[in-house]
């Protein structure tokens, strides 16, 4: 899947084509449009971040989607991480820092009609959050249960922050 296939079965590829005729020059928006047409989307099993732009210096890699989200939030965050996309590839090649979500990723979020914020939420990804979430350790002192997604590095000790027993791994 592209991100035109996506755009086109979400309707939103006419709301990206006008932010980047709006953003850009004439004789470059064909050119930004064929790149950003081809970038992937592939599924992600985060359940922290509902999606992420992964790029080389100078190529787009993918958009990984958590797909488990409503529509809208789906919707909101593919459009996210496209403003990512174009702020990328619209950038002049001598500026290599650029801020994540600074000023022009802010104004490519403007003009695809979404809030020009950092994180977005989704129930559905939280909810799924927890149910992965399994017992790692336990206090030897109070006997607190501490739950993560991923095991402890067995070879360090832990302290339980609030009683300061030892966490013993499971």
């Amino acid at each position: 899947m592209t991100v035109k296939s996506f755009a086109l079965e979400q309707n939103l590829w006419c709301r990206i084509e006008n932010a980047v005729k709006q953003r850009l020059e004439e004789k470059v928006v064909d050119a930004l449009l064929q790149r950003l047409a081809v970038v992937p989307i592939k599924s992600s099993r985060a359940t922290r971040t509902l999606g992420i732009y992964v790029f080389t210096a100078e190529e787009p890699v993918c958009i990984r989607l958590q797909f488990a989200q409503s529509t809208e939030s789906l919707q909101q965050t593919l459009l996210h991480e496209v403003a990512h996309v174009c702020d990328h590839l619209s950038h002049q090649p001598k500026k290599v820092q650029r801020r994540g979500h600074g000023r022009n990723w802010q104004a490519w979020a403007v003009a695809l009609g979404i809030l020009p914020l950092r994180c977005g939420e989704s129930a559905e990804l939280a909810q799924l959050h927890r149910t992965r979430l399994k017992p790692v350790a336990v206090c030897q002192k109070c006997g607190f249960v501490l739950r993560r997604i991923r095991r402890l590095n067995r070879r360090d000790d832990y302290i339980h922050s609030s009683c300061g027993g030892r966490l013993k791994t499971l």
